[in-house]
């Protein structure tokens, strides 16, 4: 008998770069978007890393780790932000390094059954976090029940034992749910092309706007406050193979691209993808990605 939630495998493509000391805190206040004073056990957050011309470098999500706070990043991204944060320690009392627990995806209508069956704690809603016997449950973003279980991968090797007839499937189908929740995630092939807002951070709750300065803030805030956003990410779909993110993306005959894919996986016969898109270009009906057509673009719902 099918289960009626499913499982993904989430460490080959994902990894958490765990930061720790006694100036933890005030390091990471000062690099990232989002106001870590917000950040708590039972509170999740996204946030940003962001270049000094504003432009995100990586997207985010920061979670409490007893003393210390883990940021989890797409796993391509893991090393070369860890360095690049490392740069800017000085004589902080930080240090950063890759975490060597595992991240297990649970995902479907029954996913919240199978955590309290598993006698573990079920967050009701997004970015609520809770932890039992060593393992922390994260609730993701999207209309599906979503969830992200981290802990030490033999922990995990013991739940998934309890959990026999699940169904097993790739980290495509949750590269899916993220593409369908407007879930920001920035790939190595996207680094330093969005600001944060563009990407749809500010809607998910990812920008501080009062935490004060940080890399990158001048022209976040400047965007925020002034009105001058002329891009937004949308959900659009089309026919094939899903394009690989940094795609440009045309309207028509035009010669000049009006956005690009952030974000995009096979769904059916098809795909979908987030398209972070000139806003000017949101009504249209000829957007393309080489031959292929997209559909209108959809705003996200948060």
């Amino acid at each position: 008998m099918a289960s009626d939630f499913s499982i993904v495998d989430l460490s080959p493509e994902w990894a958490l770069v765990r930061v720790s000391g006694a100036d933890a805190d005030a390091f990471l206040q000062g690099q990232l978007g989002n106001d870590l004073r917000k950040l708590t056990p039972a509170l999740a957050q996204i946030s940003s890393y962001s270049s000094p011309k504003g432009r995100m470098l990586a997207a985010m999500t920061l979670s409490r780790a007893g003393a210390d706070i883990d940021i989890e990043l797409p796993r391509g991204l893991a090393e070369p932000i860890g360095k690049r944060l490392r740069m800017f320690v000085l004589r902080s009392k930080v240090q950063i390094a890759e975490s060597a627990e595992a991240l297990l995806g649970l995902r479907g209508a029954g996913a919240e059954a199978a955590l309290r069956a598993a006698g573990l704690p079920s967050p009701a809603r997004a970015m609520e976090m809770a932890g039992a016997d060593g393992l922390r449950v994260l609730r993701r973003h999207g209309a599906l029940p979503r969830y992200t279980l981290q802990a030490p991968p033999a922990h995990i090797a013991a739940l998934l034992a309890g959990w026999p007839s699940a169904e097993r499937v790739g980290s495509e189908t949750w590269r899916l749910d993220d593409v369908l929740a407007g879930v920001t995630v920035v790939l190595p092939q996207t680094q330093d092309h969005f600001v944060a807002q563009m990407a749809n951070l500010d809607r998910l709750g990812g920008i501080s706007f009062d935490k004060g300065c940080y890399t990158g803030q001048e022209i976040v805030a400047r965007l925020h406050y002034l009105g001058q956003l002329k891009r937004r990410m949308f959900l659009c779909r089309g026919d094939g193979a899903p394009p690989e993110p940094g795609t440009a993306v045309h309207d028509g005959d035009e010669g000049q691209a009006v956005g690009e894919i952030a974000l995009s996986a096979a769904d059916g016969a098809g795909f979908a993808a987030s398209v972070v898109l000139q806003i000017s270009h949101q009504a249209s009906t000829t957007l393309r990605v080489g031959d292929a057509a997209l559909s209108v673009p959809q705003s996200y719902e948060y």
